[in-house]
């Protein structure tokens, strides 16, 4: 019988806490107070928008910028309440920084650039693409979904179930302490991640974010589900994904390709690759592979 396969953070940290309730208690370049994330920009070409997952700042993309900065002008988005970016007050944080993104691309004259995002930063490149049709040139989305709890929950999961699930998880990591914060994503990392250098990166990244901007972007992923409105996307869409470390909880390749192809479905012009050895962090894991893909991807898809 197939299990859960926590294929992302968001996943993993639910796993963590469904743990502790059944067994124990770079200089910044271009970037405007008009906006609530910060940018850094480097290289020349066209545009190529690098978005973080949770807890990330736009750091993660340093190996990504220094591969394309010769071809593309790179601009690393941190976002709200990431890594000592100042948190915002919203009904909806990604639905807001969705739209501000939308409108530095529109008023700094981006043309139809590239979006780059990993977990939570390739469903805002997919929220992107499906509230402003034609704005993108193509989007390439590392370990990530239009509805991030289908992965491991099973693509038949309602969204009223999932958003109970999400305000839970969002109960707890907003009273979790910095401190806490940080043993949790010391237990997680590690399983996303096989470089122990990286691990130590991106914890550095974690313990300057905001606890409370944290929870409520994972309780916003967990009750919004983009499939029904990816034939609003008109770009081609490049879908990264990895499995392999989760074998033991019952993962195969067969199965997840196949969860991705059916939340996918929608896309009228998408590509889905999985990597049979990376963990969450494929840019990390697997760089060569990494950039094979989206080097093909660009060069095939892309004018």
């Amino acid at each position: 019988m197939y299990k859960p396969s926590f294929s992302s953070p968001l996943l993993l940290s639910l796993l963590t806490i469904l743990v502790l309730l059944t067994a124990r208690p770079a200089v910044l370049r271009g970037q405007s107070s008009s906006y609530s994330f910060s940018v850094a920009r480097a290289g020349h070409g066209p545009a190529l928008i690098l978005l973080p997952g949770l807890y990330c700042s736009g750091e993660v993309w340093k190996e990504t910028v220094a591969h394309y900065e010769d071809r593309y002008t790179c601009y690393s988005l941190t976002l709200p309440g990431f890594a000592g970016q100042p948190a915002i007050h919203s009904d909806s944080i990604l639905a807001t920084v969705a739209g501000e993104i939308a409108r530095y691309i529109k008023e700094n004259h981006l043309g139809k650039p590239l979006v780059v995002g990993h977990s939570l930063g390739g469903w805002l490149a997919l929220e992107i693409a499906v509230k402003n049709p034609g704005l993108l040139g193509g989007i390439v989305c590392v370990s990530s979904s239009p509805f991030l709890p289908g992965l491991s929950m099973g693509n038949d999961i309602s969204v009223d179930s999932t958003s109970k699930i999400g305000a839970m998880i969002k109960g707890y990591m907003s009273r979790q302490t910095p401190e806490q914060a940080m043993q949790s994503e010391r237990g997680i990392l590690p399983t996303m991640i096989r470089d122990s250098g990286k691990v130590s990166e991106v914890l550095n990244m974690a313990v300057r974010c905001d606890q409370a901007t944290q929870g409520e972007c994972m309780y916003e992923l967990f009750s919004t589900d983009l499939r029904a409105q990816l034939n609003d996307i008109q770009c081609p869409v490049l879908v990264l994904g990895d499995w392999v470390a989760y074998k033991s909880y019952g993962a195969t390749r067969e199965n997840v390709m196949e969860k991705y192809r059916q939340q996918f479905s929608k896309a009228s012009h998408v590509k889905i690759a999985l990597s049979d050895t990376s963990r969450h962090f494929i840019m990390f894991d697997e760089p060569a592979w990494f950039f094979g893909q989206a080097d093909d991807f660009f060069r095939t898809f892309l004018p």
